[in-house]
Order: C-alpha cells, then sequence, then structure tokens
C-alpha cells in the first residue's frame, strides 16, 4: 500500500517504540489503539470485538509495567521524527482538567469541590505545530498528569515566602516539561515554547532563558519594571502597564478570534469571558523591559531579568465586547514589524491546543470512561492522545489551507475508500477541505449544517477507519487468489 509521507493512517504505529521488555505487552498495545481508533468515543466493551479482547484491554491499562509516561514518550518520539530537520516548531503548552462523575471512588483522584460528586485529575500536555500559518499539528512532546489528593494549600496557611521556596507546586511542571521536550527534540529541530497566562512565572522565565530556550508567554501580573527617571535619569521602579504606554507603535494586525462560551467557573469566567466570533483589529506595540525579582523570592534568582515584550491591544471593539488585550513576553526578536508580527503569529496559534482538548473530551469522549484509578485512566489517555491528533490535523489542516491536497492528511487508501464511499465530496484532485467533508459526511454530517464538530468528525473517523480496514483486507484477499491462481 501506498502511503502519504505525511499522512498517518495506522496509530498503531504511534506506539512501536513502546518498549517493557515483553514483546506480547508490546504488540498489545497497537492492537488495542488500533481498535479504539475504530470507535473512539464508544465504551470499551463495545470498542473491542469480543469478550477476550475487552479482558485483555483491561489487562493491559491494569499492568504495572505499561505506565502513561512509556506509552507517551513512544508517541512523543514519532511527533518529533515529523518534525523536518534543522526547522523550526512551535511547542505550545497548557494544563486540561479532566472530569469523571459518578459515587463511587476513583483510587489516585479527588473531588472538585467538598460539595462535588466529580472527581478530577490533570493533564499538562506540550502539542508541537508546524512553524508556518497552517500550524500543523504535528503530535504531542510531552504530557504530565497529576491529582489534588494533600491538603489543600489554603488549609496550610503559607505566607508568600514560604510559597515561593515550596519543592512541590504544581507550577513545577511548566519548567520540568520545558526541559523534557528540550531533551526529546535534541538537535532534531528549533522549539519556541507558547505559554498562555499561567506560564508567567518568574522563576521559569529564569530557568528559560538561563537555557537559552526561546519563548512566548502571556503576562498575567502587572509586574514591577526598571525604569530611567525622565528628570534625574535615576533608576527608578515602575508598574509593567505604566512601561507599556510608552512603547513604540509598530504595526496594526487584524485576527480572527474564536467563540468562547460561558463557563461555570467564576475564576475562569473572570480571566476568559465569553465573546462572540469576530474579526479583530490589533494596534501592536513592542520594546524591551527589565523585570525586577519578585519581593517573595530570593538572591537565588537573579534581581531583574530583561526580555522583549510585545503589546498587542484592541481597538475598535464592538458594543457589548472586552478588548482582547495581550502582554506577551519573549526571547524573540522584536526590531521590524516583520519581528512583532511574528511574536504575535506564534501566540495567536497557542489556541490550538484548545482544539486539541476537545478532540479528546468530545470527540474521543474520555471523560465517559468507566475506569476506577488513576493510573489506569491515564494510560488510557496515552492511548488516546494519537487519535485525538489525527482528528485535529484533518480539522485544522484543511481550515488553514483547504486547497492543499488532500494528500497532505489522508493516506492513498483512505482517498480511495471516501472515493468509493462519498464520491459527490471526493473529486479528482480532492483538497484537504473535501477530504473534510466526505470524512464528516461518513460520519452523517449535512452540508447545510456548517462545519463539522468534533463527535460528527469522530464518527466519520470511526466509518472510515472501518472501512479502510475492510478495503486493505479486500486488496490483499485479491492479492492471495492472484497468487494461487498463477501458481496453479
Amino acid at each position: 500500500m501506498k502511503r502519504s509521507s505525511r499522512a498517518v493512517a495506522d496509530v498503531g504505529v504511534e506506539f512501536s517504540l513502546f518498549n517493557t521488555g515483553d514483546s506480547r505487552i508490546d504488540a498489545r498495545v497497537s492492537k488495542v489503539v488500533r481498535r479504539l481508533c475504530r470507535r473512539p468515543d464508544q465504551s470499551f466493551p463495545r470498542v473491542m470485538k469480543t469478550e477476550r479482547e475487552a479482558e485483555g484491554l483491561y489487562r493491559l491499562l491494569a499492568n504495572p509495567r505499561v505506565n502513561y509516561r512509556g506509552l507517551v514518550a513512544s508517541h512523543a518520539e514519532k511527533t518529533v521524527e515529523r518534525m523536518a530537520p534543522g526547522s523550526t516548531v512551535r511547542v505550545v503548552h497548557d494544563t486540561t482538567e479532566l472530569k469523571f462523575s459518578g459515587e463511587s471512588e476513583r483510587a489516585g483522584l479527588s473531588r472538585r469541590s467538598s460539595t462535588s460528586t466529580e472527581q478530577v485529575f490533570f493533564a499538562h500536555v506540550a502539542l508541537a505545530l508546524s512553524c508556518d500559518e497552517v500550524a500543523r499539528p504535528l503530535g504531542v512532546v510531552g504530557m504530565k498528569c497529576w491529582a489534588r489528593t494533600g491538603p489543600a494549600r489554603s488549609s496550610r496557611k503559607l505566607s508568600g515566602p514560604q510559597l515561593a521556596k515550596l519543592s512541590d507546586k504544581e507550577s513545577n511542571r511548566w519548567g520540568e516539561l520545558v526541559e523534557e521536550v528540550e531533551e526529546r527534540i535534541d538537535d532534531r529541530a528549533h522549539a519556541i515554547h507558547l505559554m498562555d497566562r499561567e506560564g508567567d512565572s518568574y522563576p521559569l522565565l529564569c530557568a528559560m532563558v538561563e537555557r537559552a530556550r526561546r519563548f512566548v508567554v502571556r503576562m498575567a501580573r502587572d509586574r514591577v519594571v526598571f525604569a530611567e527617571d525622565p528628570e534625574t535619569g535615576a533608576e527608578d521602579t515602575i508598574h509593567l502597564s505604566e512601561a507599556l504606554l510608552a512603547l513604540r507603535h509598530r504595526v496594526s494586525r487584524e485576527v480572527p478570534l474564536s467563540r468562547r462560551a460561558k463557563t461555570a467557573m467564576p475564576r475562569l469566567s473572570k480571566t476568559h469571558p465569553p465573546r462572540d466570533a469576530r474579526a479583530a483589529t490589533l494596534a501592536v506595540s513592542a520594546g524591551r523591559v527589565t523585570l525586577k525579582r519578585p519581593r517573595f523570592y530570593t538572591d537565588e534568582l537573579p534581581d531583574s531579568l530583561t526580555l522583549n515584550v510585545v503589546y498587542a491591544q484592541e481597538v475598535d471593539v464592538p458594543p457589548g465586547q472586552d478588548p482582547v488585550a495581550w502582554v506577551l513576553i519573549t526571547t524573540e526578536p522584536v526590531s521590524t514589524a516583520a519581528e512583532v508580527e511574528a511574536v504575535v503569529d506564534h501566540y495567536r496559534h497557542r489556541w490550538v491546543i484548545e482544539e486539541f482538548f476537545k478532540a479528546l473530551k468530545t470527540g474521543c469522549s474520555f471523560e465517559e470512561r468507566q475506569l476506577e484509578s488513576f493510573a489506569t485512566l491515564t494510560k488510557a489517555l496515552a492511548l488516546f492522545l494519537p487519535i485525538a491528533w489525527q482528528m485535529l490535523l484533518l480539522r485544522a489542516v484543511s481550515r488553514a489551507t483547504p486547497n492543499a491536497a488532500a494528500t497532505t492528511v489522508l493516506t492513498e487508501t483512505q482517498i480511495d475508500v471516501l472515493r468509493h464511499y462519498q464520491p459527490d465530496k471526493m473529486p479528482r484532485g480532492a483538497t484537504a477541505f473535501h477530504a473534510l467533508m466526505a470524512v464528516a459526511g461518513l460520519g452523517g454530517h449535512l452540508k447545510r449544517n456548517g462545519l463539522p464538530g468534533w463527535k460528527t468528525l469522530s464518527y466519520g473517523m470511526q466509518e472510515l477507519a472501518a472501512l479502510t480496514e475492510a478495503w486493505e483486507a479486500g486488496a490483499r484477499s485479491a492479492a492471495k487468489r492472484a497468487r494461487n491462481t498463477i501458481n496453479d
């Protein structure tokens, strides 16, 4: 079978590097994920063909020789292989909460709140994207999972200096994953790490600068910065918000903003208020600032940190909408308008990881899994990573470059299958957008309903996987009959 060099049909290949030392266990991982790919939104018993296969899946998830870190590492190494040698890639970091309903206690998970029956754990993910306008998803390059099973920090009544000295802070995961990703990528490519407000940590920024890591981080705090007194010339301190007003305007830029639904969590609704989809015009300025070390930290950290800053503020805001305002701290150059625009573009593609989380939660129905422990849930999550990535790849490329060849997202065999079962949607010379709509058509999508959602796309990918498997089995059978005829 001829395969595109860029598309991936067999997600089982993503775990070909997984190694427990037992070839039977390793082979079962690939077999299981191939089954999951066929019906990623269905329960495990319904996905497996037989009761024996279902028991095999549960034994695999319970096996102590199988751990989520090893599964993630295999997919991550395959992700690195998809990076063009010597290229620059964007690595988006973010955390998502995975919540599960039900009264029964799940070992190793925590309650969402003292009054909630939902149990949760968290996954901190690093997703690699190509460094161009397409921002082609390449796969996951790292993941850390944890649950808040210890006493709440608020119950410890710790002061600011005490909190700063804690060695087990959740925020440490950001720097740890940056280094894990850098070690994994090695000299294959050059990474630019992208982080939202949660990445605004002085120790993290210092560590990345010390190790010469490239990054774009959205600031969450109005930090204290050093400035020169215009009258005396003496060094003074002001807040970052004041320093931003003095930055030189560099460029105006129009960017699309996606719709954001209202959330039930008060903290998130404040930082991420609901909004309608719109095109926003941003006035962008840039310059250089020197951050002062926060008073809670000791002189183990440098007393100042000088970095570039890009300030993007929305103008002509529609009535009733909150203006977009991004303060981006970065190691990337900002001397020219093109360089400033590049920083904005890097951060603008951070949203792709939000879509990846939707693919996991909606397309793969991960939060509906009935597994009973942190250990089994994290292993299952690792198995779903390349399945969600495949769905994200198809949708992202078809939207960013709808006229790209269909072979950029599907294999030749998958395209042949779609031409047979969705002939009206797959003309000769089919594009990535044709491929998206044809796959969605297999899932029951109607063109008049607009672009397909994650559920519909998931159904379509399931059907395509099943049809492709049957197609390839038929081709093998035909080839065998032909060989037997020749031998006779």
